[in-house]
């Protein structure tokens, strides 16, 4: 027997994205005649009805806008990535007229757990939702009638807003190859944040590419983008019989924990091992060594998310696409040409 038609399945049967059929349900002046009398007869053939969540959001405005971490607040407020995007979507917020609403997972450890406050209450006019911990819900939020933008990636059809992963480590990896490293280590981050680690990845093995060296995939090891993971994995990489040279880890707290265990051990950064991070975070330069690091437009990700999000609200032209802000490659004290011991 099949189920209850879903705001997908109408947007399938009439052709169009579930966000379209979204403005459709909130009555968003932007949607053409035509495309409105097709998602309309298509809601009519399946049977659909919208929820009372979707229809309660078309009667009223609240001027407030969810901002959606889907991390426990320890790590959400200790991390100085996401503190800048809070920063650009709370200013842009502002500046146009609208209060931020900001909500954290529970201490349940389940993402969802973040996502749940908006299931029965209108509360906020529409969503931005930081990607980094899977986007699952998505599709739920957009059926109960929400505007949504990711900051981050996500399969579905929604706008999103990122950074240019693959050219930072595309740029770290180079920058390491250009100094001599052959042997480099990589770690990784978490399978939640999937499609950002396979940008990553993707720049570094392109970076390989155009060196025509072949990467050892016994040098990568998984981390989940805090410090412990990493000094952690310094400890699996620094052990082998055959160590790297250099060390990129995928994010800045990785590659402090990377720094921390080589120098628990005897070992001088960059003198004997060179390390590399992302995002370029506060603590990238508060150590006795700084940072090699990739600096991510982190204020304007949260801001330009935010635009994007109010032009929606306020009837303009949506952006259903994909932005991509660059990054930019920032060589510290860290990263060396490895010494001829270690070369050899």
């Amino acid at each position: 027997m099949p189920g209850r038609p879903t705001m997908r399945s109408v947007a399938d049967h009439a052709g169009v994205s579930h966000q379209t059929v979204s403005r459709v349900v909130n009555g968003d002046p932007t949607v053409t005649d035509m495309v409105r009398e097709r998602v309309v007869a298509s809601m009519s053939a399946l049977g659909y009805r919208p929820s009372a969540g979707g229809r309660a959001m078309a009667r009223g405005r609240t001027e407030v806008v969810g901002l959606v971490i889907p991390h426990d607040p320890g790590f959400a407020f200790g991390n100085d990535h996401l503190i800048r995007m809070m920063t650009g979507a709370e200013q842009e917020l502002a500046a146009r007229g609208y209060g931020m609403l900001l909500s954290t997972r529970e201490a349940s450890k389940d993402p969802a757990s973040a996502y749940r406050r908006f299931d029965r209450r209108r509360l906020v006019d529409g969503l931005i939702v930081e990607g980094g911990a899977g986007t699952d819900a998505l599709p739920h939020l957009v059926e109960l009638g929400y505007p949504v933008v990711v900051i981050g990636y996500t399969d579905d059809e929604l706008p999103m807003v990122h950074p240019d992963d693959q050219g930072g480590a595309y740029a770290v990896a180079q920058h390491l190859l250009a100094l001599g490293h052959r042997r480099i280590g990589l770690v990784n981050g978490p399978l939640e944040n999937g499609l950002a680690i396979a940008a990553r990845l993707r720049g570094v093995h392109r970076a390989f590419a155009d060196a025509r060296i072949e990467p050892d995939p016994e040098l990568m090891v998984h981390g989940d983008f805090t410090f412990e993971s990493g000094h952690a994995a310094a400890q699996r990489l620094m052990t082998r019989p055959d160590p790297p040279t250099a060390v990129f880890a995928f994010n800045d707290a990785m590659a402090l924990g990377v720094v921390r265990w080589l120098r628990e051990h005897g070992r001088s950064v960059p003198g004997d091992v060179s390390v590399a991070g992302f995002d370029d975070t506060s603590a990238a330069v508060l150590g006795e060594t700084p940072l090699t690091s990739v600096a991510l437009q982190s204020v304007d990700l949260g801001r330009r998310a935010a635009q994007i999000l109010v032009d929606q609200l306020d009837g303009k032209d949506p952006h259903n696409g994909e932005t991509i802000m660059a990054g930019r490659l920032i060589v510290r004290a860290s990263t060396a040409p490895p010494s001829a011991a270690a070369a050899d």
